[in-house]
């Protein structure tokens, strides 16, 4: 494997599958230029196999009524809507109230992203977004280390022919959170996520204080001394009366 002696400022992930741990290594300036090379490339055969631009899709989009003004009215309309929500959820108090605002943040966030695909998914057949994915996967070649700071694959070929293609396309999507300069943990830091997080907390918190009352009480029952039995009610009056 070929070697990069840049091991500093490294951030890590780690495979789910093996449990290994793996590091993103900064580019150099050679992996940025090979980068943008197979950017060229690509884009060019794209083009000339007769792929659609970007502009040229958005024209067809436009043409056919699928993008335009109703479109993006109603992506405000559900980004205004998801802001509110949002706000809403950061200004709960009560358990229940901060559960429900969560679940309709998530539900508001998804229909936003499938409103979304409506131009993101025929955009990502585009001559650009080919290219772009053909310089994250160099760049993922490239930048994905062990510990040591050695490099996983030796080329990029080496990627593409990867064998374990679930951990190549986690590398990828680690490094493309990395050059957008998301943390790996991007989707848990949400304002739901942390409220589902919080509620989680603070049920476990309350289930452990009323386990720990539970057991105080059972403690002291325990411990607690038996009364001695008393005359039986009426017994001194009958001998008196004797």
């Amino acid at each position: 494997m070929a070697e990069n002696k840049s091991v500093e400022a490294r951030r890590e992930f780690k495979d789910l599958v093996s449990g290994t741990t793996y590091y993103v290594g900064i580019p150099t300036a050679d992996d940025i230029r090979g980068a943008d090379w197979q950017y060229s490339k690509t884009y060019t055969k794209s083009l000339v196999e007769g792929i659609t631009t970007s502009a040229e899709m958005m024209d067809i989009l436009m043409r056919r009524g699928v993008i335009g003004p109703e479109f993006d009215q109603r992506q405000k309309e559900l980004t205004d809507v998801l802001s509110v929500k949002v706000e809403a959820l950061q200004n709960s108090d009560s358990i229940d109230t901060k559960q429900q605002m969560a679940l309709e943040v998530a539900a508001t966030r998804e229909e936003l992203f499938n409103w979304n695909q409506r131009l993101n998914g025929p955009m990502a057949n585009t001559c650009e977004q080919m290219a772009d994915d053909a310089r994250l996967e160099y760049l993922t070649s490239r930048m994905v280390q062990s510990a040591d700071g050695k490099r996983l694959w030796d080329d990029y070929s080496d990627f593409l022919t990867e064998k374990n293609q679930a951990f190549a396309m986690r590398s990828r999507f680690e490094i493309m959170l990395y050059l957008q300069g998301l943390e790996s943990d991007f989707l848990e830091k949400t304002p739901e996520a942390m409220a589902i997080k919080e509620i989680e907390e603070e049920i476990q918190t309350k289930a452990t204080e009323a386990l720990a009352e539970l057991e105080k009480a059972t403690a002291e029952k325990k411990v607690k001394p038996k009364r001695k039995p008393g005359p039986k009610k009426g017994s001194s009056s009958k001998k008196s009366s004797e």
